[in-house]
């Protein structure tokens, strides 16, 4: 489901770019989100996921 709203935006990531993505995601939301009690929405999470994504890029 996230890969394809990524490919829609026309994001195009290999599949262990993905895996690296969602990756970069989980760990934000777990270390950002989660310890302080707040619910992450799937907006959020694809927010989420397209820095994270523009990180892996970049590197």
């Amino acid at each position: 489901m996230i890969k394809q709203l990524l490919k829609e935006l026309g994001i195009k990531v290999s599949e262990q770019d993905f895996k690296e993505i969602l990756q970069i995601t989980t760990d934000d939301i777990r270390e950002n989100r989660v310890k302080f009690g707040k619910r992450t929405s799937l907006k959020q999470m694809l927010t989420i996921a397209i820095m994270s994504s523009k990180v892996l890029m970049s590197i």
